[in-house]
């Protein structure tokens, strides 16, 4: 490939030549402790923070003797992959601190082991690698490796299908898209991004400075001097004007004030809210009352409506703010509170049979035990204590129960795909399940979580590396090291 430099190709014909003879089949490709003696060329980034672009031309990797590698984005990587690649020191409990390399598809080292930490980072229907050096600086890396941005003393944070870098000594945020693209830049930290909507705020001597801004082009729509802006929503957002001062304001700045002593996030053009004696009611953006202060306690419990619990003494009820219908609710729910599922689906906990339940306004579906979900793709899987269910929203069913533990993703990015990790409850080792309930890897490796696409961290027998869902390694490091000088 025209993206390795010389150096790397005799690294790499250097280490399958040593892991050859120490590792069982089937092996694509290993990388070892051997040093490179000739240096083919460095790159080091400015002081200045820049984001880098794909290049027209394939950029190769490039090493130098004792000296750390920088990950150069280039178009034929494939898919890029974190790993722990080397482990510089021990825990207090004993776990192992590791240092972090890139592989891509192809097997072939990306950087040398240079990053104390790697997350996914959920960016909309895809995802980045967010890197940490030893320096404590932030890379963000594209799934495929066509560019990267950094390096960022600061916060780099994703929303929706957008990343969002906010420098420590910066009063701007700039703004990128999924292609690493800078959008530009909007004033102080951003709070959130939904509906096509940024929000963001500055705290200045005369008050915090709330900035409305368009997601698409970055253009400033409104600015306006409150206590706080909620998420948009349909085009509105809850606003605190003040101490007493409630509202909704749209994308213009257009305020629309309410009796209100407290207003929660927008939901569809409604807000549950709380009027000066404490009492719950419903309010539309418009100002209208739509359910009146008469419930002394309420909560948004739909995931994607305006779905709303309330209280009156000891009994509550689930009301449809865009209707007023009020939902058929189980007779044993007692005062309990509804857990808001997808799809409009609820559950809750069944004390006399000992037992979470699923239902909807149709249906109800009673589990095997006590039950936490974690949606991943169409299903909802239900951590159990050593076991799991998983519930399949589009045909409303529950699958038998499998008698390993579910290990949920760490980030929401992993919450998008249709497989997990899973352990063996006696041995402790993980494996690889999927949300048709099938095996894809048995529960033979210390540790291993999904990277997407198919390929998978592993660690297994003091071998750290990536493996495909057929278990072959596509790259594999030894692990070995000493602590290193701080190391926690």
């Amino acid at each position: 490939m025209v993206k390795r430099a010389a150096g790397m190709l005799a690294i790499s014909a250097v280490l399958c030549g040593i892991v050859a003879a120490q590792a069982p089949e089937p092996v694509l490709q290993d990388t070892g402790s051997a040093q490179e003696n000739s240096v083919s060329q460095q790159l080091i980034p400015t002081d200045e923070p820049v984001a880098f672009t794909m290049p027209e031309q394939a950029v190769g990797i490039v090493y130098g003797a004792g000296l750390q590698s920088v990950f150069v984005p280039a178009s034929d990587y494939g898919q890029v992959f974190p790993y722990a690649a080397k482990i510089v020191g021990w825990k207090d409990d004993g776990t192992a601190v590791y240092r972090y390399a890139l592989a891509d598809a192809a097997g072939e080292l990306v950087t040398d082991a240079v990053y104390n930490d790697a997350q996914r980072l959920d960016c909309g229907d895809s995802f980045a690698w967010l890197l940490t050096d030893t320096e404590g600086r932030l890379f963000c890396v594209a799934q495929d490796g066509s560019w990267a941005i950094g390096p960022v003393a600061g916060e780099i944070t994703a929303q929706d299908d957008t990343i969002f870098v906010h420098r420590a000594d910066g009063v701007l945020t700039d703004v990128y898209n999924l292609e690493g693209k800078n959008m530009g830049a909007v004033h102080g930290s951003v709070t959130s991004c939904t509906d096509g909507v940024i929000v963001s705020k500055e705290e200045t001597e005369e008050g915090t400075i709330w900035y409305v801004s368009d997601g698409t082009n970055v253009a400033l729509l409104a600015q306006q001097q409150a206590v706080r802006i909620g998420p948009f929503s349909d085009g509105y957002a809850a606003i605190q004007i003040s101490d007493t001062q409630w509202g909704f304001i749209d994308t213009s700045g257009e305020i629309t004030q309410v009796e209100a002593a407290w207003l929660d996030d927008v939901c569809e053009g409604y807000a549950l809210a709380q009027d000066q004696t404490g009492a719950y009611g419903i309010v539309h953006v418009s100002g209208e009352v739509v359910e009146d202060f008469v419930y002394t306690d309420g909560t948004l419990c739909g995931e994607e409506h305006p779905l709303y619990q309330l209280w009156q003494e000891d009994e509550s009820v689930v009301i449809s703010a865009t209707n007023g219908q009020k939902l058929d609710l189980p007779e044993n729910l007692g005062c309990q509170s509804l857990n808001g599922l997808p799809d409009d689906y609820f559950s809750y906990v069944d004390s006399e049979e000992e037992c979470t339940v699923i239902f909807d306004d149709l249906k109800s579906v009673a589990l095997e035990s006590y039950a936490i979900f974690y949606q991943q793709d169409d299903y909802l899987i239900a951590m159990q204590k050593d076991s799991y269910q998983i519930f399949d929203l589009k045909d409303g069913k529950a699958g038998r129960s499998i008698a390993y533990r579910y290990i949920a993703p760490q980030t929401s990015a992993g919450l998008d795909e249709t497989v997990f990790t899973i352990a063996d409850t006696k041995t402790g080792l993980q494996g690889i399940g999927n949300t048709q309930g099938r095996m894809v890897l048995h529960p033979v490796y210390d540790s291993i979580s999904s990277v997407g696409g198919s390929y998978y961290m592993a660690i297994q027998d003091g071998w750290s590396g990536i493996v495909d869902s057929r278990g072959r390694w596509i790259v594999r490091t030894q692990l070995s090291g000493v602590a290193e000088e701080g190391a926690e």
